[in-house]
């Protein structure tokens, strides 16, 4: 992203580095992946995949992008900021998983839901512990190079 970003600041795809970059071209891979997964178990209940694909890879690059602004605002102690980054992030996480919500309403069976809420809630967990290790530099937190310092 070039230019001014939504508070102001200029961002370039420079400053982001290479494991910034690599990590927004994988959430954006794993977006593809997941569609294959969901193409044969929830296609028979009211769930396009080909929807469910837009969905999950327009919105993994604001999830990813997100979440790296969150930490360089929270390591720099930009609360507001990080609030702000933080529900970008969550909306995009939130998406797809509301499509399957709202196309497989009525057809799809308790344990596809179960199964999917599951998923949903462990990655989320996942995606708040990694962000908080990287905010507190943690040893073994994956840090991209472009952050600062805590």
């Amino acid at each position: 992203m070039t230019g001014a970003d939504l508070y102001g600041a200029r961002v370039s795809d420079e400053r982001m580095g290479v494991f910034g970059t690599a990590w927004i071209a994988s959430i954006v891979l794993y977006a593809v992946v997941r569609t294959l997964v969901v193409w044969p178990t929830l296609g028979d209940y009211g769930v396009n995949p080909w929807a469910f694909l837009v969905f999950d890879v327009v919105s993994a690059w604001p999830f990813a992008y997100g979440q790296i602004r969150v930490v360089r605002a929270a390591r720099s102690q930009r609360w507001a900021a990080a609030q702000r980054w933080s529900a970008i992030a969550l909306v995009a996480f939130v998406a797809p998983y509301a499509y399957i919500a709202g196309a497989g309403s009525g057809e799809m069976p308790w344990a596809a839901w179960a199964v999917v809420g599951g998923f949903m809630v462990l990655l989320a967990a996942f995606t708040v512990i990694r962000i908080r290790r990287q905010v507190a530099g943690e040893p073994g937190a994956k840090r991209t190079p472009d952050s600062p310092s805590p």
